[in-house]
């Protein structure tokens, strides 16, 4: 009697694992085969009941194909309608909430796929706007620089030598940290040092900039490279800068933690279909891809005011 017992048991266990073997296996298949001819994004509303038709007459054959063969290998009988009515419901009672995991499942690893594309192609878009945005100057820039170079040589050649220097310290710079994700705020003083007195130079008494010493600030941190110069050439592109007495931007480093510039608020006029902003937008997408912090901007009745989160780099 014991061992007649421990014979059902044996049976039984080899049945369940012959099911799950073939379910598992044949399921996968389907959902192989269906994915090659009809995929999701072609119609979802179709392929999720055809896979459930499939799935479900899939199962059910394997469930009853296996009982007929196991129960008539072991007991030389035939099963009876009651118990393959029995069988069905029970396989159906099981096959239901399989494939129902089974679809979470694979809808969760595909929006994380998606997903991870996604990041993917963001982060490759970003780096191919911060490689851009690394390689150029304001185009205005150069030509503004080169009248000014002009007019100089014949006037002050010594100052026009300086000029040419700090001209070519501004384009190292560039052509330098033009990989870097990041710079050390030192580094990007020293240059903006250069870049101011080219700008000192064409504006005259007409521009006033206080800024730090780039020599009295702490290595350990850090800026996107150029966001400063971008933040002075946008005070300088949207603000009138004649008249009504000197214009004024102040660098501020604030706790060691932001870095702020402060400009006298003298709006242009905008000029029609152009729209602004668009230096402010690169900042933000930057600090967006290096940093859980933005940039914050802050507008008063005399003075715009941008503050930049300083990062340090973690070893």
């Amino acid at each position: 009697m014991r061992s007649g017992l421990e014979l059902y048991y044996l049976v039984s266990l080899l049945w369940i694992v012959t099911i799950v073997f073939l379910l598992w296996t044949g399921n996968k298949c389907i959902f192989n085969y269906l994915d090659a001819r009809l995929p999701w994004l072609q119609n979802i509303s179709k392929r999720f009941f055809l896979q459930i038709l499939i799935s479900c007459f899939y199962s059910l054959l394997c469930i009853n194909g296996t009982y007929y063969l196991f129960k008539v290998q072991t007991s030389l009988t035939a099963p009876d309608p009651a118990q393959f009515f029995v069988l069905n419901v029970y396989g159906l009672l099981f096959i239901i909430p399989v494939l129902a995991v089974n679809f979470s499942i694979y809808f969760v690893s595909q929006w994380k796929k998606a997903h991870l594309q996604s990041d993917q192609l963001r982060e490759e878009n970003l780096r191919t706007q911060l490689n851009s945005l690394r390689m150029q100057l304001d185009p205005h820039f150069l030509f503004n620089n080169l009248n000014v170079l002009s007019s100089l040589i014949e006037k002050a050649p010594r100052t026009a030598q300086d000029f040419l220097d700090k001209f070519a310290d501004v384009y190292r710079y560039v052509l330098e940290y033009k990989k870097e994700e990041l710079v050390a705020l030192s580094t990007e003083l020293e240059f903006i040092e250069a870049y101011v007195y080219l700008l000192e130079k064409r504006f005259g008494d007409q521009l006033q900039i206080e800024m730090p010493v780039s020599s009295t600030i702490s290595d350990s941190l850090y800026i996107p490279p150029l966001s400063l110069q971008m933040l002075i050439e946008n005070a300088l592109k949207h603000n009138k800068i004649s008249g009504e007495g000197p214009f004024m931007i102040q660098v501020l480093i604030e706790n060691e933690r932001w870095l702020t510039v402060k400009n006298t608020y003298r709006p242009k006029e905008a000029a029609p279909g152009r729209a602004g902003g668009t230096g402010l937008d690169n900042i933000r997408r930057r600090y967006e891809y290096l940093s859980s912090e933005n940039l914050i901007i802050r507008q008063e009745e005399s003075f715009f005011i941008v503050s930049l989160p300083l990062l340090e780099i973690v070893e």
